[in-house]
């Protein structure tokens, strides 16, 4: 056997390995795949069936379910807020990097969900866009927006020792000056808009462009 047709052979082994490693009988082999993506991405065993719960407004107040922005792309979800004074930046900046490092990013829409409805319609698509022109921005009411936050796991709260002058209407002065406390939480949905996997602190672009594109090409 000479040495090109050795490599050939060599080659063939690697892909059908490879195969071997994230399929067995035509279906995603789960072991493997939670273990090729963490510490980056922690997969659900299953995929949640979530999608009665994705329902938002988008900057004219007007009622969006996940679905009208997403169209039938992969989802990824960040909640936080306009006026978040460094975390927000600092993440929104680190997704960007991961959909610029990613091979599979016209497969994945990422969209910034405001969990300060009151201060920040009217400016989500803007306030999104500046990270990534693709970038879209949602909210919700209150009291949906702290529905879909509990199925989904997130939590937000404005800071504790702010609450009773947000809550003193006549104290204008603090209405608009206010921070929330708030998860941040990296959520990734399939086309169905199943959660289908998180993305896991310390959130390293290198490592989650790579995680994000395994699973896109593994669960289709």
């Amino acid at each position: 056997m000479n040495k090109t047709t050795q490599i050939s052979l060599l080659l063939v082994v690697t892909i059908a390995a490879m195969a071997a490693f994230f399929y067995a009988g035509g279906k995603p082999n789960m072991q493997d795949l939670k273990k090729s993506v963490a510490p980056a991405a922690s997969l659900y065993p299953e995929a949640k069936s979530v999608s009665e719960k994705l329902n938002f407004i988008n900057d004219g107040s007007i009622a969006t379910h996940l679905s009208d922005v997403s169209q039938g792309k992969w989802v990824l979800l960040y909640f936080g807020y306009t006026s978040c004074p460094d975390v927000c930046p600092i993440d929104l900046s680190k997704i960007n990097l991961t959909y610029q490092l990613m091979e599979n990013q016209k497969k994945l829409q990422v969209v910034f969900i405001s969990v300060d409805p009151m201060r920040d319609i009217g400016k989500l698509d803007q306030f999104a866009g500046a990270f990534n022109p693709t970038f879209l921005g949602l909210t919700a009411h209150q009291n949906e927006l702290i529905s879909i936050s509990s199925s989904l796991g997130v939590y937000h709260e404005v800071v504790e020792s702010q609450k009773l002058a947000l809550e003193d209407h006549s104290n204008h002065d603090h209405v608009n000056h206010y921070d929330i406390d708030h998860t941040s939480s990296y959520l990734l949905f399939n086309p169905e808009l199943k959660l289908t996997a998180l993305l896991t602190s310390p959130h390293e672009p290198i490592e989650m462009a790579k995680a994000i594109d395994i699973i896109i090409e593994n669960l289709r």
